[in-house]
């Protein structure tokens, strides 16, 4: 007797990796995994972005997106415009565990945006998400692309920012030349994580940005940096402190720098900082004081010209 299976649909199949289902299928919205599973399907065949999101009926900046999320989730791997499978790390042998010091595994997902097609049918039942896109275009000066609406309808669905938190986050970031939605969407992240979820604590922060940015300015400009691109945030938190808490003038600044850059060969704003923060709590506010201090220190150390600084010290944090 012979014996045979017909597999009919089933005898052209392909590999999905078992973590997109396991660990980022509530995660995924409907447009990411068609992507994936397209890709999937369609390996070793090359496709455009624009090509992708004309047989998926999705934007090509969509199509980019969806890409990424699989990128960051390490389920697909980029490299000079070509998409590998993410190979596993050999696995190496554990160690038994004691269960009660065993603690859960947290994963940490950035927001997710919903599909274009998810998004305008919240836009087309909720009239202040309208309303709000209409402000974002007015401010942008352009047409919103459905993943820009996808973003917009993030900031107030899942972020829960409210319409007029979502427009003065965007007329910040336009006022600060961000005008791209990448930006926006990763500010609108940062407000979130803060709380901000007022006009009052929008309008406190924008001030506070704008003090930090003015304060960023002007000690570039007293160390003579330039194109230098953004400060970071340890960078402003540095400079918000010797302006805004320390009060130190453009002179002592100048002084704390030139005393980093002679006995280091570098500018290091943290070897700045514990020269300033010396500085302070010895009570100086005058080129005057410095010299005091010095003078006080110079007993201390043979030869007696010691700074007031500590280089042993300083020297660690490099």
């Amino acid at each position: 007797m012979s014996v045979s299976l017909n597999l009919g649909s089933w005898g052209s199949v392909f590999a999905v990796p078992s973590a997109v289902v396991d660990e980022h299928l509530k995660l995924a919205s409907p447009q990411q995994l068609k992507v994936l599973l397209f890709l999937l399907r369609n390996s070793g065949k090359s496709y455009s972005e624009k090509e992708i999101g004309d047989l998926l009926r999705i934007h090509e900046a969509d199509v980019r997106d969806c890409v990424r999320f699989w990128v960051e989730r390490k389920i697909l791997s980029e490299f000079e415009g070509e998409l590998t499978p993410v190979q596993d790390a050999p696995k190496k042998e554990e160690k038994p565990v004691n269960q009660e010091k065993a603690k859960p595994r947290t994963v940490v997902s950035r927001p997710q945006k919903p599909d274009i097609i998810t998004a305008a049918q919240r836009v087309s039942a909720d009239e202040n998400l309208r309303h709000t896109l209409a402000e974002v275009e007015s401010c942008l000066a352009k047409p919103l692309s459905g993943g820009d609406t996808a973003t917009v309808v993030m900031l107030y669905d899942t972020l829960g920012l409210p319409p007029e938190v979502i427009i003065m986050l965007v007329n910040y970031c336009a006022s600060i030349g961000k005008r791209n939605m990448r930006a926006i969407e990763r500010i609108g992240i940062q407000w979130s994580d803060l709380g901000i979820d007022s006009v009052e604590a929008a309008d406190n922060k924008i001030k506070q940005s704008k003090i930090s940015s003015m304060n960023w300015n002007r000690v570039s400009s007293v160390f003579g940096l330039k194109n230098i691109g953004s400060p970071t945030a340890k960078q402003l938190s540095y400079v918000d402190v010797w302006i805004g808490e320390w009060h130190f003038s453009d002179e002592i600044l100048r002084i704390a720098y030139e005393a980093c850059v002679d006995n280091t060969g570098k500018m290091s704003l943290a070897y700045i900082n514990k020269i300033l923060m010396r500085w302070h709590n010895a009570g100086v506010s005058t080129p005057e004081d410095i010299e005091k201090l010095d003078k006080k220190s110079a007993p201390a150390k043979k030869p007696a010209d010691k700074p007031s600084f500590d280089l042993d010290e300083l020297e660690k944090i490099q």
